[in-house]
């Protein structure tokens, strides 16, 4: 059995993500409403996120302390995605 995590695995609650990111839970909630992070949800509604949203998370956090704004970090994140769905090779 793998002592790892799955990256995708959603299993960490928005209190654990601020502790990792140092962000606050408005932050958070803001990034999701702005449609950067897409968390998983359990059976009571809470927000969970996995490795990759904490990465993605920290790359927000350091985009916008080097003077991205959200705009910005929005078009650079939609770039990317074009970017590696271009790079697929067909079935």
């Amino acid at each position: 059995m793998k002592s790892d995590i799955p990256r995708r695995q959603a299993c960490f609650p928005i209190r654990v993500v601020m502790e990792m990111t140092d962000l606050s839970a408005r932050q958070i909630r803001y990034y999701e409403e702005q449609g950067l992070i897409k968390p998983s949800r359990n059976e009571g509604n809470q927000r969970m996120f996995s490795v990759e949203d904490i990465e993605r998370f920290l790359e927000i956090k350091s985009l916008i302390q080097q003077g991205v704004n959200i705009a910005g970090v929005k078009a650079i994140f939609a770039s990317r995605q074009q970017k590696e769905g271009t790079n697929q090779k067909p079935d």
